[in-house]
């Protein structure tokens, strides 16, 4: 008998990674790093500044997109035993990590203290998150280690790690009862901890109504919810409450299984996101509602404020309220249909609206004059820095809108340059901007959001050594664009490295070439001769 000819077989196709999963989530990084470095006045412009959610909810909703992809298919072809033993491994994983960046950043802040640089007077290494590591040494570590003590800047892991231990009690429901059980299982733990979450407002409330009364005191039947965050104070909680937060992680989790299916695209739907996005904002911009906004002392501006702390409890990132939920979907309905289906426009960029030429010089006629007439409110710190009697001249005589209320004069400016400039420009380099080199920018953000916990573990540590920088450099537009464009490319190394380093190069000659290591000893010894040298070197 002749042995069988050995036939390979081509191995299944791998399943190619959501473009829109990647790409968001790598947005929600460089979001994350701004909105954790001290005194960066980028941050006025990151969505939490204008509506209810941010992007936290982005990491978290695209994590659950990306766990469905990574641990739904081991219990859906595997076993739930060991879809849960991957949950496990992963969970380890992300605790060291947060242990890491504690530590890790603690030693930065020693660093940056020994260096003797910074602003004048200020030690680094009080920053309260991580102070008590030096005065109360054995609560703090025994409160880090057990998850017991969860600092501010470092909450967001822990509450990512009880989640994801979640999943195997929603993989068995669903084993045993289907989606709709999962469904009814995600919404009741999200009611309840929404009445835990509002039991902490118990303490803010110092004339409450008998209505409030009663919600409190049937509020306290869900406190265990509310996880213990400090071994000093036990009125201190997870700022983040898991069992709030899972209904945002479950839900992209259910549209990366297949239980839900993806939403219509809809001119009607769009509108109604729009609207919702809209009418959110007053509540949410601090331009809008604070002390020092464009509306400050009128009759609306007091109306927001006191509906804005009335419905405090249904935006309140502590639970993901549900305004803040809504906020999100709507938001993320919007892009993704801005994307296109599958994420095309990711891949082909987009085409520029074509106007005749005499439309974009009446344009541009428009909004030069509004560019001059608001630039001394939008460049007040650039011109207090070189002309300071100049920038007091302005805030006080400067009739276009009075100095405290700059918000409204800096956002025509800004509106007036973009309409400006495009209008200015020729038509190859406008379809070039939304085109050629948005297409080319899409794969590096993506690398980002593939590597997000590796990235999401550095901008914490570089989002402290940006705000010591600041500080060194004395902050001005400049000195915040150098900070941010660093800390940008920093997180961009960071992806490409780690990426680097999950390929293992080192075993890549093996894989183009199976015989180069046990066809072709490098003895030279003949391919199926037997050689004690030639088996050392495979061994």
């Amino acid at each position: 008998m002749t042995k069988p000819e050995f036939i390979p077989v081509a191995p299944q196709a791998k399943r190619q990674r959501d473009l829109r999963l990647d790409f968001f989530r790598g947005l929600a990084m460089f979001i994350i790093l701004l909105a954790h470095t001290p005194g960066n006045t980028w941050t006025l412009w990151i969505p939490a500044r204008f509506g209810f959610s941010d992007a936290t909810e982005i990491f978290v909703f695209c994590s659950g997109m990306a766990s469905a992809m990574a641990f739904g298919a081991v219990y859906l072809k595997k076993s739930w035993f060991l879809g849960t033993a991957r949950i496990a491994f992963r969970c380890w994983q992300v605790y060291w990590a947060h242990i890491g960046v504690i530590f890790a950043t603690v030693i930065l802040l020693i660093a940056l203290d020994k260096t003797g640089m910074g602003e004048e007077g200020k030690t680094y290494a009080n920053w309260p998150s991580i102070v008590r590591i030096f005065s109360h040494t054995q609560e703090y570590l025994f409160g880090i280690f057990t998850l017991n003590f969860v600092p501010g800047l470092f909450d967001i892991l822990p509450m990512y790690l009880v989640i994801l231990a979640m999943i195997p009690v929603i993989m068995g429901i669903h084993k045993i009862g289907g989606r709709f059980a999962v469904f009814a299982f995600m919404l009741t733990l999200y009611t309840a901890a929404q009445f835990g979450g509002y039991l902490r407002l118990e303490a803010k409330i110092d004339d409450p109504t008998a209505w409030q009364v009663a919600l409190f005191a049937f509020s306290e039947n869900f406190d265990f919810l509310n996880l213990p965050g400090s071994p000093w104070n036990e009125n201190v909680n997870w700022f983040f409450n898991p069992f709030g937060w899972q209904l945002v992680f479950f839900t992209g989790f259910a549209f990366g299984v297949g239980w839900l299916p993806a939403p219509p695209v809809r001119r009607w739907l769009v509108l109604v996101a729009v609207g919702y996005i809209l009418a959110t904002m007053p509540f949410a911009w601090h331009k809008l509602h604070g002390a020092a906004g464009f509306l400050a002392g009128t009759d609306l501006q007091t109306w927001i404020i006191e509906t804005r702390s009335f419905i405090q409890p249904m935006w309140t990132k502590i639970t993901v309220g549900p305004l803040r939920y809504l906020h999100f979907l709507a938001l993320a309905y919007v892009f993704w249909v801005a994307v296109g289906d599958g994420g095309v426009r990711l891949n082909e960029g987009w085409k520029a609206v074509v106007r005749s030429v005499g439309q974009r010089r009446l344009l541009a006629l428009i909004s030069a004059p509004v560019l001059v007439l608001t630039a001394p409110h939008t460049y007040t710190a650039e011109i207090a820095a070189f002309m300071p009697s100049l920038n007091a001249w302005i805030l006080e005589h400067y009739w276009l809108i009075e100095g405290e209320r700059i918000g409204l004069s800096q956002l025509a400016h800004l509106l007036a340059l973009i309409t400006f400039i495009w209008n200015v420009i020729g038509d190859q380099a406008r379809q070039w901007l939304i085109r050629d080199a948005f297409v080319s920018i899409v794969p590096i953000i993506r690398k980002v959001g593939t590597q997000s916990l590796a990235v999401f573990m550095v901008s914490i540590v570089l989002s402290r050594f940006n705000g010591w920088w600041l500080d060194v450099l004395d902050r001005d537009v400049w000195s915040r664009f150098l900070v941010n464009g660093t800390g940008f490319a920093v997180l961009i190394a960071t992806a490409y490295l780690v990426g680097w380093f999950k390929r293992q190069p080192w075993r890549e000659d093996k894989k183009r070439n199976p015989q180069a290591v046990g066809g072709t000893p490098l003895s030279g010894t003949p391919v199926g001769q037997k050689s004690g040298q030639a088996e050392t070197l495979r061994a």
